[in-house]
């Protein structure tokens, strides 16, 4: 019969100062390219540590070889006390307590949540295990991680956030008692994300160790009490998080200093025409938005994940129907939307989801980024390949994109370098209007802050920009003006200058009431707008 292991049954902390980790001479390769070298450090027992680097530090095959998932070209890897001489997950969970928590989580969506968090570990007879037993034990692990979640409900019928806690609660019933968490909040909201740090400090004062991986310095400052950083695939920085700075970590991380944005001097021209204006536009999710873009000018869209400012984007762009109001590009009505005809008018859009939406995931870097120019650069209906990889190879540098060729597979790139191709591509119809949605999600402080950089030299060279963002210290620093979505409706427009992010959550969450009218969910009309 399987047992499982309460967070409070599990080994204690070692009291004589063994780390729960330690890495020394750690090295893994790939043919001829070396993604670590001789890496080494320790992880406090019973402590939150932050593993830090930019995307290609070597960090993701860091994790893998910690959670068995491959095993190192050199060096070792003892926990507690023991070195792992077996690399599969199954046997570093089983006989070492290491558990890990992917970016893509591996649930069964059909099964329920009992069968997810004792997969491997039911109660009963291997090939018969008690439905009921399973319920139980299952509802008795999440009361003890605090977790008010039915087990019978199935792990499709859940949110993202929430099935993350299951496969938590999955390593706790396995015995873990070292837990990777992989970009854990990439994709959560503010209060998803407060619900898993609450559940961290909870394991934290039941004993286990975590090891903690995010681009956010406030999340890493907040839960961490120690951090180590990667730089291209060697350990160059080891401290106590007390006693060091954001700044210190992010030099650390990508080998300079970083500019500071916040004192950018706010554009915009507001004696010259809009280069976007929207008038009463509604569709699915929000309605009756009034707004405009003038050339130069970066105007930011906040909104709590419900608020429509994503399908507002769409909207515009026409990749979404909408159901009422006008849209004006670059002086011209654009009544009949949709994508390629939002090419012609040079409007531009870079959306949220990157793999889904952004990438052409079987191309390469340079097919990525030149796909919307092969109809300027072909004749007779062939395209000029010479002429495309030059294109293609010169808007690669002008955005920094570091790949080791235009044929290098583009999901063989980092996130960051992933999205600045996309930008790349998009830049390359030469846009009057450039709509952005979740501009660096998922990118590293190095990559965020050359995007950052781009974005304020387009702006000035007079390019109207777009930008939707769940990050609002990123709105801030980016934006001139603000638009606060809150329930599918326009909150209020405001001046980034004056703005907080107590300012705009009071509007996003309707503490100031937005104007009456139908609800974004009951158009008036169903016509295209």
């Amino acid at each position: 019969m399987a047992t499982h292991t309460a967070p409070t049954e599990r080994p204690p902390a070692a009291g004589d100062g063994t780390p729960a980790v330690s890495v020394r001479g750690l090295s893994r390769n790939f043919g001829p390219v070396r993604a670590l070298t001789d890496v080494g450090f320790d992880v406090p027992t019973g402590e939150i540590t932050a593993l830090l680097g930019e995307n290609g530090a070597g960090k993701s095959t860091l994790l893998k070889i910690l959670a068995g998932l491959q095993p190192p070209s050199s060096g070792t890897v003892t926990v507690f006390g023991e070195q792992v001489t077996t690399f599969d997950p199954s046997t570093v969970l089983s006989r070492h307590g290491v558990a890990i928590v992917p970016q893509e989580l591996s649930l069964l969506p059909d099964r329920s949540v009992a069968e997810n968090v004792l997969a491997g570990v039911e109660p009963g007879h291997r090939w018969f295990p008690s439905r009921r037993r399973m319920r139980d034990r299952t509802a008795e692990l999440l009361a003890e991680l605090e977790l008010d979640l039915d087990p019978g409900a199935t792990a499709r019928s859940i949110d993202l956030a929430t099935q993350q806690l299951v496969v938590v609660a999955r390593s706790i019933a396995r015995g873990c008692r070292v837990l990777i968490l992989d970009e854990p909040t990439a994709m959560l909201t503010p209060a998803e994300a407060e619900r898993l740090f609450a559940l961290m400090a909870r394991l934290k004062a039941a004993g286990t160790t975590m090891l903690y991986v995010s681009h956010r310095m406030p999340e890493i400052f907040r839960l961490t009490d120690q951090i180590e950083v990667l730089r291209d695939g060697a350990h160059v920085a080891s401290w106590r998080t007390a006693e060091t700075t954001p700044d210190q970590a992010v030099a650390a991380m990508v080998g300079r200093e970083l500019g500071q944005f916040e004192e950018r001097e706010r554009r915009g021209r507001p004696d010259r025409r809009p280069a976007l204006a929207v008038t009463g536009l509604s569709g699915r999710r929000h309605a009756d938005i009034t707004f405009d873009v003038r050339p130069g000018e970066i105007l930011g869209v906040a909104g709590l994940p419900d608020s429509g400012r994503v399908e507002l984007l769409h909207n515009i762009f026409g990749g979404d129907k909408g159901t009422g109001g006008t849209v004006e590009v670059l002086g011209s009505d654009y009544p009949r939307r949709d994508p390629i005809s939002s090419v012609e008018r040079k409007l531009a859009f870079v959306p949220g989801e990157r793999r889904a939406q952004g990438l052409l995931t079987t191309m390469s870097v340079g097919e990525n980024i030149g796909v919307l120019t092969t109809g300027t650069l072909s004749r007779f209906g062939f395209v000029r390949r010479r002429a495309f990889d030059r294109d293609a190879g010169e808007r690669a540098a002008r955005m920094r994109v570091k790949t080791a060729s235009l044929e290098t597979p583009i999901t063989n790139l980092s996130g960051g370098n992933q999205q600045k191709a996309v930008l790349a591509r998009w830049l390359a119809i030469d846009p009057g209007v450039l709509i952005l949605d979740e501009p660096t999600r998922g990118v590293d402080v190095g990559a965020k802050a050359e995007i950052y950089e781009q974005l304020f030299a387009l702006a000035e060279q007079g390019l109207a920009i777009l930008c939707s963002s769940s990050d609002l210290p990123e709105l801030l620093t980016l934006t001139d003006r603000i638009a606060v979505l809150s329930q599918g409706r326009l909150a209020d427009v405001v001046d980034t200058a004056t703005a907080t992010e107590e300012s705009i959550m009071a509007l996003a969450t309707g503490m100031t009431t937005a104007p009456d009218g139908p609800a974004p969910d009951d158009p008036p009309t169903e016509s295209a707008a």
